[in-house]
């Protein structure tokens, strides 16, 4: 695939866009010092070279009673039909919301959103009742809590802007139109308060006032986009760090330090294989290797081991698979 090399004032719009995806187009404007005009263009240029994939929503589901369960499989006797077909199953399934396609260790990723343990096994059965026998291996993780980043690489600047998913469980009570708004906005966050209320029939100011509220309550963290890294020539690295002498003060340093990382984009916490994960973009193996390097003269005596996979394409997003 040959890399697409991005003219500076599009690096400008889409990092405008990262984690503020419903940025209006005055906004976007006036801070990358460009016409609306301009703007506009770009961004539907970047569009059509499928640079930008879509908008979406970040929903905090643990105010909505959920928990991110996540699961990684390791396939075997796998063909590519198979695989489509395992794909489309986890899709197109009203607990999943997140579907990765891997390279490395591991080749599935999926993330199913479960209100309990048994409700998340239910989840789980059914995947290995119908597909169980072309696996290998699997893993199980949950997340307690997920920090989103601006993509700093891209302008080389520095940025503390995040978004963090987590906290306590409770269930929020919202009603059937908060739901359809979410529904929505997590298929496309840049759908206009007159393009939602036409398709609810409802008046665009009523829209407006759900969407503030639920920002408000933080059920809504931010809207960000899709983009296709392997266009611009970025490899999305995950990384599973397991930690020795842990202690509060220590994994703080830790994930400040990763924060601070122009390529990093997630950092999580979970209960499972690791203690510490985040992910990177970069944009050769020297570059990772490098960062790991560094990262271990950093914190000798906390990382023990690390162990990392490729991101190799995310065919589905979404933060609120009931709606689907």
């Amino acid at each position: 695939m040959e890399e697409i090399k991005l003219e500076i004032k599009d690096r400008k719009i889409i990092t405008e866009l990262i984690l503020n995806a419903r940025a209006n187009i005055s906004d976007i404007a006036k801070k990358v010092g460009l016409s609306k005009q301009v703007v506009k263009y770009r961004l539907e240029n970047l569009e059509k070279r499928k640079i930008i994939e879509g908008y979406y929503a970040i929903l905090n589901i643990n105010k909505l009673g959920y928990l991110y369960h996540r699961i990684f499989f390791k396939f075997q006797n796998v063909n590519q039909e198979k695989e489509n077909e395992i794909i489309k199953f986890c899709i197109n399934h009203k607990k999943i919301g997140w579907v990765l396609q891997l390279d490395g260790n591991w080749d599935l990723g999926i993330a199913v959103w479960a209100k309990n343990t048994i409700e998340f096994e239910e989840v789980l059965d059914e995947i290995l009742n119908k597909f169980g026998k072309y696996f290998e291996d699997k893993f199980v993780s949950v997340s307690t809590k997920i920090y989103h980043f601006k993509h700093k690489f891209l302008l080389n600047i520095k940025d503390s802007t995040e978004l963090i998913l987590g906290g306590k469980i409770e269930e929020t009570k919202l009603d059937a139109l908060d739901y359809s708004i979410l529904g929505i906005l997590t298929k496309n966050a840049r759908k206009s308060l007159l393009e939602i209320g036409e398709e609810l029939k409802i008046s665009p100011k009523v829209v407006k006032y759900r969407i503030d509220n639920l920002l408000k309550k933080k059920i809504i963290l931010g809207f960000n986009i899709k983009l296709n890294h392997k266009l611009l020539g970025y490899t999305h690295q995950k990384v599973f760090l397991n930690l020795t002498n842990i202690t509060q003060e220590n994994v703080q340093k830790l994930i400040y330090y990763l924060k601070s990382l122009n390529s990093s984009i997630y950092i999580t916490k979970a209960v499972g294989v690791a203690d510490i994960e985040f992910e990177l973009l970069v944009k050769s193996n020297d570059e990772f290797h490098n960062i790991m390097r560094e990262l271990r003269c950093q914190f000798p005596n906390l990382i023990k081991n690390y162990s990392s996979f490729i991101i190799y394409y995310e065919p589905y997003i979404n933060y609120l698979p009931l709606k689907k």
